[in-house]
């Protein structure tokens, strides 16, 4: 018990306070640019938790010189889903990137952004000559 007073006692009386939204995903988006595919994974599954305050930078970032960072934003946004359906155009866009990995990424968003949310099977369609 008292070794447990002990250790009680170390602990801050308050928590640190959180960073704001927007310096988390400043400091998110800055770290895309690492080269590890899995590094950009987790960053961009901590900036879809993120939705209002991410897309906006992350459609930024897919002007980025830095192809890994272009790459990750793009990953990101379809995370995101029909939230980030405003990056639709730099989406559309980065689909003729130079980089392949930004393209892959891209059209497997643009999927994910344009299919989030919508009814799902045919549509239905009239028929000339139906019923009147």
């Amino acid at each position: 018990m008292q070794a447990l007073l002990f250790v009680l006692a170390l602990l801050p009386a308050d928590p640190p306070a959180r960073p704001d939204d927007a310096v988390i995903v400043s400091r998110l988006i800055d770290a895309m640019k690492d080269t590890d595919v899995e590094v950009r994974q987790n960053l961009g599954a901590a900036l879809a938790k993120l939705p209002l305050d991410s897309v906006g930078p992350l459609a930024a970032a897919l002007k980025d010189p830095n192809p890994a960072r272009r790459a990750g934003a793009a990953y990101a946004l379809g995370l995101i889903g029909e939230p980030a359906a405003a990056a639709l155009p730099g989406l559309l866009d980065a689909l003729a990137d130079a980089d392949l990995e930004v393209r892959r990424q891209a059209s497997q968003s643009v999927g994910r952004v344009l299919t989030a949310g919508r009814r799902r099977g045919p549509a239905v369609v009239p028929v000339a000559g139906g019923r009147k």
